[in-house]
Parts: C-alpha cells; sequence; structure tokens
C-alpha cells in the first residue's frame, strides 16, 4: 500500500518530498535508490507531482516542433521534386533544340549532296558537329539513326545529280532519310515528357 508523500517520516524520503516540490526528482532518485521498485514508485511520484500547467507547456511545445518538423520535410519534399522538374524540362529543351537543329542542317546537307556530286567538307561540319552534341546527351537510337543520316548524306555526294523537280517529286512520294531520325526524337521527347 503507497502512503502520501507527507506522511513519509524517514530523513532520505522526506529529502526526496523537498526535491520532488523543486522538480528534482530525477537527480535524486539513482542516488538514493537501488532497487527497480523504488525508482518505480519514484517515477510514478514524478509523474503525479507534474502540474496541469506543465503538462499543457510540454503538449504545446512538442505539438509546436511537429508541426514545424512536419512542415520543413514537406517543404523539402516539394522542393526537391520541382527541382527534379526543372531539370527535367532543360532537358527537354535543350534535346528539342538540338534536334531541331541537327535536323536543319542535314537537310540542307542533302538538298547540296542531290545537287551536287563534289562534296566539300565545309558544307558537313555543322552536321558533324551536332552529331558530336547528340552522342554526349542522346539515347543510342537516336545516335544510330543520326550516324544513318549522315552517312546517307555522304552516300548521296557519290549519286547521280538530281534537278530540282526530281528532289520535289522525291519529297512528295515520302523519300525522306531524316523520316525514322524524327519519328525516334519524337518518342524520346514523349517518353520524356511523361515523367515531368
Amino acid at each position: 500500500m503507497r502512503r502520501p508523500l507527507g506522511e513519509i517520516r524517514t530523513p532520505a524520503l522526506s529529502f526526496l518530498g523537498r526535491a520532488l516540490a523543486r522538480k528534482e526528482v530525477m537527480t535524486v532518485v539513482a542516488p538514493l535508490f537501488h532497487s527497480a521498485d523504488a525508482e518505480q514508485e519514484m517515477t510514478m511520484l514524478a509523474i503525479r507531482s507534474m502540474s496541469p500547467g506543465t503538462i499543457t507547456a510540454l503538449a504545446a511545445i512538442f505539438g509546436s516542433l511537429v508541426g514545424a518538423l512536419g512542415s520543413s520535410a514537406g517543404t523539402w519534399i516539394t522542393q526537391r521534386h520541382q527541382d527534379r522538374r526543372d531539370l527535367l524540362a532543360r532537358k527537354i529543351s535543350h534535346r528539342e533544340q538540338l534536334y531541331s537543329d541537327f535536323i536543319s542542317e542535314s537537310a540542307r546537307a542533302l538538298v547540296d549532296a542531290l545537287e551536287h556530286n563534289v562534296s566539300d567538307p565545309k558544307n558537313l561540319i555543322p552536321a558533324y558537329a551536332l552529331l558530336s552534341r547528340i552522342r554526349l546527351s542522346s539515347s543510342t537510337d537516336v545516335l544510330a539513326n543520326a550516324e544513318a543520316v549522315v552517312r546517307e548524306i555522304i552516300g548521296t555526294y557519290a549519286k547521280p545529280n538530281l534537278t530540282p523537280e526530281q528532289i520535289e517529286s522525291r519529297a512528295t512520294n515520302g523519300d525522306d532519310p531524316l523520316r525514322k531520325f524524327s519519328d525516334i526524337c519524337r518518342a524520346e521527347l514523349e517518353s520524356m515528357q511523361s515523367q515531368i
């Protein structure tokens, strides 16, 4: 049977009662008692002796900490996701520009190859430069098709020249060496866009 704190008469326990009143229970319990039962009883006394104001203050502090931690974690997660989306959007924009430039330069070089037999290396420099940039950032499918387009352009210089009417006829009949490259680029960009 437990006795109220006021009925405890031993000097050590009355010292403990004063320590409880001053909220020094945790520093006093360990040196005075060595048994588990005594420590448990003192812990119960300490819990009973907490005032409602102290409990309310602790609850407010812990509630604020949990709220701040939750808010900080949510902000961090949102910012990280936003940074990832921004990086992916920049990659998509960069690749769109790269593929567009390659298509423009390759089309110009292809028309030059259809009209002339002699290849001027200066005409192929922009296409080779763009091909090297494609090697840096694009998928293997896009790279393989870009290399095939450049090989097609070089091979066209060795073929007989075409008249403007023949070039127009080839274009209307769907003979477009850039078609497959364009389709693969569009598929890659759509795949990247779906990740946003």
